[in-house]
């Protein structure tokens, strides 16, 4: 078949950074012999940098293709810039895209502000099969990040949205989400979506490579490890969604209470003047600041831990983070501060322990509950590491490859997605 992904959003093959969902779906279809194409930004969301001002399109490897949608860029995560980049990549795909062969199925994820041109248009003009891939819960990410007060002004201005994405519900072919509760609330939505072929299909991670990717050239920048000592890793970005300042003050108290742990941060973002500043105070001395690693030094990091923090802030929306993975595929015990569904596989499948988000002294304890138990740590560990391959990248996107043959085989039974506006 000949298959069309389009997401504005997620680094590229050659970016060097970790495969993003997209990608790693290419991959999988290219090789399962289907002939894919992912329409994507010019302009980096990840990275903030444009990656070229007109249309180009790369081979990544036999049958799998990327191509550029020229698009402007923005510099604010939530904002206009961002609405504008998304709606101008829509328009632009369609576009160009209704002039070409049709493809037998088209996968999406669209921010519903685009209203469907990048998604379920192209599948009505084309008579194709469309699939949605839920990756977020937006605009309630949009809501959330408002004031309290302006919260019910802002549901009141969204309501055409609202509208608009049930809509766009009822012409789906196929969904697939990257977390149960992002599944749940289009089909709690949108009912007869649980006639049609719905998966959840997590992220996850290729737990072999990742594994032996591990360099020991990580050991150069790390500071001697004393045999009683525990190590708990953060790495990943330094911004306002992660507990970045309760590590900073957890570490401060570890110091003044002389416990024999050490926190590691790896990473860049706003926050790393803050942290590189404070690793060099007196007060910082059980925190190394390691600055930004390559993959192969991250795995290598990772197994010389023994616990992984999965610290994110109180406004974080996040359900199934991709450090969950790379604990599980590091064998680390995790400290996590998250609700929801990764809380609840932690809690059940006894992966690590939970604390408060914010409160560096529920960081602290927990932390100290698993460095003062060995045994606790080696049986979490082995827990996680039994784990990784039931979240292993392959196993993963075998199933989303499956589901797309489903629905291509399945006869239509999607509405027509509704013209205009909202």
């Amino acid at each position: 078949m000949t298959i069309w992904l389009i997401n504005p959003y997620g680094p590229l093959p050659s970016e060097g950074w970790r495969q993003y969902r997209f990608a790693a779906l290419g991959r999988q279809l290219a090789r399962a012999g289907h002939q894919t194409v992912w329409w994507t930004s010019s302009f980096s969301h990840h990275f903030k940098r444009q990656r070229t001002l007109t249309w180009q399109d790369t081979e990544i490897e036999d049958r799998f293709v990327v191509r550029l949608v020229p698009t402007p860029g923005y510099r604010r995560n939530v904002g206009p810039g961002r609405i504008w980049r998304d709606s101008v990549f829509a328009w632009r795909a369609y576009r160009r895209a209704r002039a070409m062969a049709a493809p037998d199925v088209i996968v999406t994820y669209e921010s519903p502000l685009a209203f469907g041109f990048a998604g379920a248009r192209l599948a009505d003009r084309f008579g194709c099969r469309v699939i949605h891939d839920q990756m977020d819960l937006w605009p309630e990410l949009f809501e959330r990040v408002l004031p309290g007060r302006l919260r019910i002004v802002g549901r009141a201005l969204l309501a055409p949205v609202y509208r608009y994405r049930r809509r766009f519900y009822r012409a789906l072919d196929g969904l697939v989400a990257l977390a149960r509760p992002y599944l749940e609330l289009p089909l709690s939505e949108t009912p007869v979506l649980h006639s049609r072929p719905h998966a959840v299909v997590y992220n996850g991670i290729d737990v072999k490579a990742f594994r032996a990717s591990a360099m020991d050239s990580i050991q150069t920048k790390l500071p001697p490890k004393a045999p009683d000592e525990t190590w708990a890793v953060f790495a990943g970005s330094l911004g306002p969604s992660y507990d970045i300042g309760a590590v900073m003050e957890a570490a401060a108290q570890a110091q003044v209470g002389r416990a024999r742990v050490r926190f590691l941060i790896a990473g860049d973002g706003p926050a790393r003047p803050a942290v590189s500043a404070f690793a060099t105070r007196p007060t910082g001395q059980c925190l190394t600041y390691l600055g930004q690693l390559s993959p192969g030094e991250l795995a290598g990091l990772y197994m010389r831990c023994d616990i992984g923090l999965a610290a994110y802030s109180a406004r974080s929306n996040v359900e199934m983070p991709d450090k969950f993975y790379d604990y599980t595929a590091g064998g680390l015990p995790i400290v996590n501060s998250l609700q929801g569904e990764v809380s609840s596989i932690i809690r059940d499948r006894d992966l690590g322990v939970q604390y408060q988000p914010g409160d560096a002294a529920s960081l602290l304890s927990a932390v100290m509950q698993l460095a003062s138990d060995p045994a606790l740590r080696r049986r979490l560990a082995c827990h996680a590491r039994e784990s990784a391959d039931e979240y292993d990248a392959a196993k993963q996107f075998a199933r989303y490859v499956e589901l797309i043959e489903r629905v291509a085989a399945n006869p239509a039974q999607r509405q027509r997605c509704a013209g205009g506006g909202p």
